[in-house]
């Protein structure tokens, strides 16, 4: 399954934002890849943040995150930084539809 998402950062926020995900704590990549996502990737165009996800079932690993105390724990560090943050129950209006798939 593939997944795509948009949220946006807070103006000024990008550098920081960025420097998060540089070193994002190994307890969380764990978690992620522990849920069943297998690839996660953030592309920024100005403040927005579109993000690609794959994983067998998106609604279980986001139900599964959601529920995570650690990842929490990061989403309330990203938290500040975003105007759309994303939504973990799945069916928010951050997920995008797929258009073409090679």
């Amino acid at each position: 399954m593939k997944i795509g998402l948009h949220t946006q950062l807070k103006p000024g926020a990008e550098e920081r934002y960025e420097e998060y995900h540089r070193a994002v704590w190994p307890e969380v990549l764990e978690g992620i890849r522990r849920v069943g996502i297998t690839k996660y990737v953030i592309f920024r165009d100005g403040p927005d943040l579109f993000h690609y996800i794959e994983c067998d079932d998106y609604d279980r690993a986001i139900a599964e995150l959601a529920r995570s105390p650690l990842n929490q724990s990061w989403e309330a560090e990203m938290a500040p930084m975003t105007t759309v943050a994303h939504d973990f129950s799945g069916k928010g209006s951050d997920r995008m539809s797929l258009i073409f798939d090679l």
